[in-house]
């Protein structure tokens, strides 16, 4: 997909909401990596976890984080 640039003006109400919803995502993205983790130690030790249980990664993809970051960039 090409990038497109352009320039989009946003009010300070939208922007707070902008941020606030990246914020939520990026601390459900977290939640589901110590999620992750946990299931990896358990596993680790032998106690396994019922597959239904298991988390599963929304993204699949390891730049998630810097896609939160710089689209918290963006909003300054």
């Amino acid at each position: 997909m090409a990038a497109v640039n352009s320039t989009r003006t946003f009010n300070d109400d939208t922007i707070a909401r902008i941020r606030d919803v990246l914020l939520i995502g990026l601390a459900s993205y977290g939640e589901i990596e110590r999620l992750s983790n946990a299931q990896t130690t358990h596993a680790t030790v032998g106690v396994a976890v019922k597959e239904d249980l298991r988390v599963i990664h929304p993204t699949g993809a390891a730049d998630t984080v810097s896609r939160f970051v710089d689209a918290l960039r963006f909003l300054d």
